[in-house]
Order: C-alpha cells, then structure tokens, then sequence
C-alpha cells in the first residue's frame, strides 16, 4: 500500500525535483545567453521552436527544414506541404429530403486549382512572417523560403520533392507590408519570387531564377 502521506514530504523528492528545476532554469539562461549573443546553434534552435510550433489544419500538414548562416545572417526554409490529392474536394453537402440521404457537390478543376495554388502562396508568406514576426532581437536580417511537394518529376520519372514557390525578403522590406490586406501571388511577384504556372498540375517553379531578398 502506498504511503500518499509520506511520499507528499519525502525530503528526497523534494530535493529532486529543486534539482530538476534548477537544471532546467540553468539550461533556459544558457540559451536565452547564447541568443543575446548571436550563437549559431542557439538561434538555429529558436527558429525551429517557431516552426514546430506553426499549427496548420488537420487536412493540410507541413513540415519544415531549416537552416541559418550567421555570417549573411540569412535563414532558409524549405516547407514540405501535401500533394493536391490530399485535400477535399467536397464544395457542399445538401441533405435531400425526398431521398433521406446527403449528397455532395464537388469542386470545379478550376476552383480546385486556384485554391491549391493559393494554399502555396499563402504558405510561402506565412512562413516569411513567422520567422521575423518571432525574431524580436532581430538576428535574421533576411530569409528564403521554397515551397515543395513529393510528386514524379517530369524528366525523370521518379520521386522527389517538386518545388512550387521560392522566394526571399529582407526583413526590414517584409515587415512594412500589411498582410491582412494583400494578395499574396501580387506579394510574391513584388518580391520577385518564382512560382509554379500550376502547382495543382505539379509543374515545378523555375529553380535556375536568381530568387535573392528584393528590397522596396
């Protein structure tokens, strides 16, 4: 039989878990340092804090690689977003009342193409504001991103990771824009990045373009 009493004031435990927490807080000041004072691994850490932490829909995960150069002070981001088919194409649902069943409207191939690609430009941009949004000591004075999915490319035949946007900003550039009321395929363009004429359809972004952060 557990003794509850005795665990609750066990000198032992207690002094365990001060140790515990004293260890945790020693590591926290060490990184918090180590940010201030522009260790590579540590900033690299913090931005993989931030994309971990990116919540998408169930029906539309992404995952993240990333790197950090601290000499350009450049972050590069690849994002890893699901292939068309993996998204719903379901428009409505109706109930039909003479029948007693629910029937589904399916999507045009045309409405189904510009919200795919709309998903692609909106993802590039998201991924360029959470980055220098987090960075409030501003540690990264510019960052690339490209979008890409696993499909069978073209000339090959064979399975990879197709890219669909790339694109770079400075940060100062970047956070003058107010993103609740842009478009993003015009922000993109502005910014000079090369995207995918249809991403829907898998057709690869051109990866030969010189996509370099683009200030004004």
């Amino acid at each position: 039989m557990i003794d509850h009493e005795r665990l609750a004031c066990d000198p032992g435990r207690d002094a365990q878990r001060e140790a515990e927490a004293e260890e945790r807080n020693a590591r926290l000041d060490k990184f918090i340092n180590d940010l201030a004072f522009d260790v590579e691994d540590a900033i690299d850490e913090y931005v993989g804090m931030v994309l971990e932490n990116s919540a998408y829909p169930e029906v539309f995960p992404v995952e993240h690689e990333h790197s950090f150069d601290l000499a350009s002070r450049e972050l590069t981001v690849t994002v890893l977003i699901p292939e068309p088919s993996a998204l719903p194409s379901v428009k409505e649902y109706k109930y039909v009342k003479t029948k007693d069943e629910i029937t589904e409207t399916t999507l045009s191939a045309k409405a189904q193409k510009d919200r795919y690609a709309a998903a692609v430009h909106q993802v590039a941009l998201r991924t360029l504001h959470e980055v220098f949004e987090a960075d409030r000591l501003g540690k990264i004075q510019s960052g690339s991103v490209t979008v890409v999915v696993n499909g069978i490319t073209a000339h090959s035949g064979l399975p990879d990771q197709i890219p669909l946007a790339r694109v770079a900003a400075d940060r100062e550039t970047f956070l003058q824009f107010d993103l609740a009321n842009v478009v993003p395929t015009a922000t993109l363009v502005h910014l000079g990045a090369s995207l995918s004429k249809s991403p829907f359809d898998l057709t690869p972004a051109a990866v030969g373009s010189d996509v370099r952060a683009r200030k004004g």
